[in-house]
């Protein structure tokens, strides 16, 4: 947008017969109603996050559930992808 000279944001109030915004709620409106689900992609960073929480739960679930190891879960019973001192 810096480098766009032409675009300008200003604050203007909702509802007051200002054609352009209230043709922009007409489309908002339009997009939540007419079946279409509006999408916005998640960001990479989201996703990892994502995974790697669903990884360590089941990680944790086996670790958990697990026939060996017992003695050491006594000793560390949380799992984690961080070293432990």
């Amino acid at each position: 947008m810096l480098s766009h000279n032409h675009i300008h944001l200003r604050w203007l109030k909702a509802h007051v017969g200002y054609l352009a915004n209230e043709y922009a709620d007409q489309l908002a409106k339009e997009a939540i109603t007419n079946g279409d689900p509006f999408f916005l992609p998640k960001p990479l960073s989201y996703l990892k996050s994502v995974i790697r929480s669903a990884a360590l739960s089941i990680w944790q679930d086996n670790w958990d559930n697990g026939e060996t190891g017992r003695t050491t879960h006594d000793i560390v019973p949380r799992v984690s992808n961080k070293p432990v001192g």
